[in-house]
């Protein structure tokens, strides 16, 4: 029988949130090891340089100030900006069934940008590249079996038979998290009955370093601004909510005909579409966790709480949750505390539980707003977003809010 390797954290789930966390981790000192799944290996090999729709990753996030700021403080910021990314510095925000339309400029509230498009992929490069660096041990390729409670900690039993045991695990293992299931974390959740279609266009005129975003009965279209290492400003990633019957309907169609349906859709903002790349489907669900903690162990990310993407937030409340138990845990090892010390622990989750919630109500209103015909509706969101616009003071707090620029 193979013996168990201890940590102080042991974190499951190597993607764009476990990793920033693990480095994180194993900067303040903690005996970290990381469960990856995918091999890093992989994930730390440079693409080619975009020429085609084709070499784009479909998967993007947008990039908020506040999470720029969290990876400058891993150190990997640099690298990730060293490939290929693209801050957009406006956003248009308008409704297609009416004449309600928002700008926002980065001028306004004298930022360099409103945020950095970039594909996740080269997110995970850079931090996968610093924690091969660092003193965090990769456990690599491995599939885990089950994880459950013992003296002192959690252990993880693996598929080729090792164990792993720590005093804290951390879930980051994603919106279908195996561990949150294995632990009993029961969550609160339900069916958009929306499909979000990702994947990325190349269009005619320049995307002006804008992010756009038309609203419609049927759900939100994003064309998100992409940058080839060339300076090539002609590229787009798309995210496209879809009710499930419309979409199924969209994903069927050639790539001449969906290009036809996407400039309809954006009403031609940047001319034609002239590329698509291969297109991806996922149905959206919302979910979140009644509670993110147990014993010897705490959810992060997805892993806590999903979104719709309609606001792009998903990635930044997952470095929010990192933020906020680096933070928790620092103050614990300064303490000479546990890091399950259950305080630590209650501490993260009432300073994120508040605010992921919020943001997911507010993307639900959004959605119900957006969602409906009636006149008197209509008429509300459209003189609404009318005035919001033209409210300067008002709007900026908005952006800043989305940015994480306020406190």
């Amino acid at each position: 029988m193979s013996e168990t390797k201890t940590f102080d954290i042991l974190v499951v789930g190597g993607g764009m949130i476990g990793s920033a966390l693990a480095l994180g981790l194993s900067r303040q000192g903690w005996h970290v090891g990381l469960v990856e799944g995918a091999g890093h290996k992989a994930l730390v090999q440079a693409p080619d340089p975009a020429k085609t729709v084709a070499d784009f990753e479909p998967r993007v996030s947008a990039i908020s100030v506040a999470s720029q700021k969290l990876l400058e403080q891993l150190g990997v910021w640099s690298a990730i900006t060293a490939g290929r990314h693209c801050p957009y510095q406006t956003m248009t925000v308008w409704d297609g069934d009416g004449t309600g339309r928002i700008e926002f400029d980065a001028a306004e509230l004298q930022a360099r940008a409103l945020g950095t498009i970039i594909e996740n992929r080269s997110i995970v490069r850079a931090l996968f590249s610093a924690l091969v660096e660092s003193p965090a041990e990769l456990i690599d390729g491995a599939t885990m079996t089950g994880c459950q409670r013992v003296s002192g900690g959690c252990r993880v039993e693996l598929e080729d038979g090792r164990t792993l045991a720590a005093h804290l695990v951390v879930g980051c293992d994603g919106a279908n998290s195996r561990l949150r299931q294995w632990v009993g974390l029961p969550t609160r959740e339900w069916d958009y009955d929306q499909q979000a279609i990702v994947c990325t266009v190349r269009t005619s005129q320049s995307h002006r370093f804008t992010a756009w975003q038309r609203f419609s009965l049927t759900g939100p279209l994003a064309f998100l601004p992409l940058l080839t290492e060339s300076g090539d400003e002609h590229f787009c990633s798309i995210v496209w909510s879809q009710d499930t019957e419309e979409a199924r309907r969209l994903m069927a169609l050639g790539d001449s005909e969906f290009a036809a349906e996407l400039e309809r859709a954006i009403e031609r903002e940047l001319g034609v579409v002239e590329a698509v790349s291969s297109r991806f489907a996922f149905p959206l669900r919302q979910r979140h966790a009644k509670n993110y903690i147990a014993p010897g162990f705490v959810l992060v990310g997805d892993a806590a709480h999903t979104i719709h993407p309609l606001a792009g937030q998903g990635a930044n409340l997952g470095y929010g949750d990192v933020r906020a138990l680096l933070d928790e845990l620092s103050r614990a090892r300064q303490s000479g505390l546990d890091p399950a010390n259950a305080l630590v622990l209650e501490r993260y989750q009432r300073r994120r539980k508040g605010e992921n919630l919020t943001m997911m109500a507010t993307m639900e209103a959004f959605r119900q707003l957006f969602g409906r015909d009636e006149l008197p509706v209509r008429w509300l969101r459209n003189t609404g977003m009318r005035w919001l616009n033209q409210l300067g003071p008002v709007k900026n707090r908005i952006a800043a809010e989305a940015m994480g620029l306020t406190t």
